[in-house]
């Protein structure tokens, strides 16, 4: 119970690495609103977790890009649970391998929006909050491991990333001084999802196979593997712990 009488927001909540997240710190203690655009499987996560003891789950349906949405979900979790302790930026879309050349600009600017302005929106309409809960208070980004190791055919993606990133780090030296907190994971591809999308839009058990045997440790990331390293993350284990970029990535990295 390291997260007991705490409250997070994850964003992207409703699936993949978001509910791996989501449902550890249930599990811990945590209440948690999940917010997310997909409200059958955000309604269905809820309410598995209040099955299963521990914190409380509310659903709250939000879209990272707009942030009226995403201050009304910051002031739904205040109200509810009472304050806000940790916001997780978690949600973010994928790309199809595409040649740099044959990138759109529509596709350059939606996930720009989603993955940069999304965790610019969740980062600031969550901090006046965090700053009343004081020094312990955290945010988590979710980022990639193409922020540390790019990779060819994703430069759109993998910018967004890198944007994510320098975001996190800059974010944390400033709020260093409130002793707030400011992390980032970096996973590698798991078994979520938007893995279809990294296959080109259609996942087989051959392309994952070969994406396994890419991964030194000769598995994909999985949603509770990114859930146990976020709860690392907002815990109080990790009070001298910011600006860094978690690699969970069984060794892709190296």
């Amino acid at each position: 119970m390291r997260l007991k009488g705490k409250t997070a927001i994850v964003t992207g909540a409703a699936t993949g690495f978001g509910s791996g997240i989501a449902r550890r710190f249930a599990e811990e203690g945590a209440n948690v609103l999940l917010a997310d655009i997909n409200d059958a499987e955000g309604e269905k996560l809820a309410g598995s977790i209040n099955g299963q003891g521990g914190g409380r789950a509310r659903y709250r349906r939000m879209d990272v890009t707009r942030r009226a949405e995403v201050d009304a979900a910051v002031q739904a979790a205040v109200k509810e649970f009472g304050g806000l302790d940790v916001m997780v930026a978690n949600a973010g879309i994928g790309q199809r391998p595409t040649p740099f050349a044959a990138t759109s600009e529509g596709e350059y600017d939606r996930l720009f929006d989603v993955n940069v302005k999304g965790v610019f929106h969740c980062c600031q309409a969550a901090l006046p909050a965090l700053r009343r809960r004081g020094p312990g208070s955290n945010i988590i980004v979710t980022v990639s491991a193409v922020a540390i190791t790019v990779r060819p055919k994703l430069v759109a993606y993998a910018a967004t990333k890198g944007a994510a990133f320098v975001l996190t780090r800059a974010l944390a030296l400033e709020l260093a001084g409130e002793q707030i907190r400011v992390n980032a994971l970096c996973p590698a591809a798991g078994y979520t999802p938007m893995l279809a999308e990294f296959m080109g839009g259609r996942e087989t058990s051959d392309v994952r196979a070969l994406w396994e045997q890419a991964i030194p440790m000769k598995s994909l990331i999985t949603p509770k593997d990114m859930g146990d390293a976020a709860v690392f993350l907002a815990s109080a284990e990790a009070r001298m712990v910011t600006g860094v970029c978690l690699p969970v990535d069984g060794g892709r990295t190296l």
